[in-house]
């Protein structure tokens, strides 16, 4: 009697990825209260940033007439792609050293499906609720509190999304490898959320650094992220006027990706061959 054939790839991962989602509803469900907080949490960071966009905006500012001169367009920008960089970064690794912490990585690679799927889903589910937050966002925005990107160029944002996904992947597999291998939180990530955070022009335009700080910013991915993004919806540029940061994160992509993958298959290995994938 022949066996079946093993379930192709794209079966297994939406296997996993339909049991992760219900996993992590029902963990919502189980804590509505924390759940009622961060949505107030939230509704006072848009409520904070509006009235910040009303004080700034109440006078001309030379910073942002490059950008359309509404500074709350300008930071909701800012805080959705940093939004994405933080997924990216942080995500594979905090759930890879929570399961080591509880103890059930292990029994989660010992499944029938394949390793890089049980890796892989939570980020991916985590992405998917980031676009679901950042659609979110700009509903708000433009609805709520009247933001509007007449000038937006729906090109120029679908030629540099993959380019900022990819390299905030990169760099989250960096940091899930280094996790994997220290059996510990890596605090690359919050170094690089709190350097993008004073450099790449999350919160303001980084014309108003010092010189030297501006050239230090250009060495983070996500200072090329915010000027592909901005550029695309507030300044309605066309690809090719944006191509030295579409170069810039076209290199960050093609090195950090394959160096992510090459350490995250490194440390799996070696993680299983010294039994240290439940040690905490």
């Amino acid at each position: 009697m022949t066996a079946a054939p093993a379930p192709g790839a794209v079966l297994w991962f939406g296997r996993v990825l339909l049991a992760f989602a219900r996993r992590e509803a029902r963990t919502v469900a189980g804590y509505r209260v924390a759940f009622i907080v961060r949505s107030l949490a939230f509704g006072f960071s848009v409520l904070a940033l509006a009235f910040m966009a009303r004080l700034i905006g109440a006078s001309s500012n030379a910073h942002l007439a490059p950008y359309g001169g509404d500074y709350l367009a300008f930071a909701v920008v800012g805080f959705v792609v940093m939004d994405f960089q933080q997924v990216g970064v942080s995500n594979l690794s905090m759930r890879i050293r929570s399961a080591q912490v509880l103890g059930v990585l292990e029994a989660e690679m010992a499944t029938p499906a394949p390793p890089w799927i049980v890796l892989g889903v939570g980020p991916v589910y985590e992405f998917a609720l980031a676009v679901v937050r950042a659609t979110f966002y700009f509903l708000l925005a433009i609805f709520v509190l009247g933001v509007g990107f007449p000038r937006a160029n729906l090109t120029s944002v679908i030629v540099a999304a993959p380019l900022v996904m990819g390299t905030f992947v990169g760099l989250g597999l960096l940091s899930a490898a280094t996790t994997l291998l220290v059996r510990r939180n890596n605090p690359v990530a919050t170094l690089l959320a709190s350097a993008s955070l004073l450099l790449s022009g999350v919160a303001y335009p980084v014309s108003v650094l010092p010189v030297w700080l501006r050239t230090v910013g250009r060495m983070l991915p996500l200072t090329h992220a915010l000027e592909l993004v901005r550029g695309s919806l507030l300044r309605g540029a066309r690809p090719a006027d944006l191509w030295e940061s579409l170069a810039a994160l076209a290199l960050f992509a093609g090195v950090l990706v394959p160096a992510g993958v090459a350490l995250f298959v490194f440390a799996l290995r070696r993680a299983r061959i010294d039994g240290s994938l439940g040690h905490y």
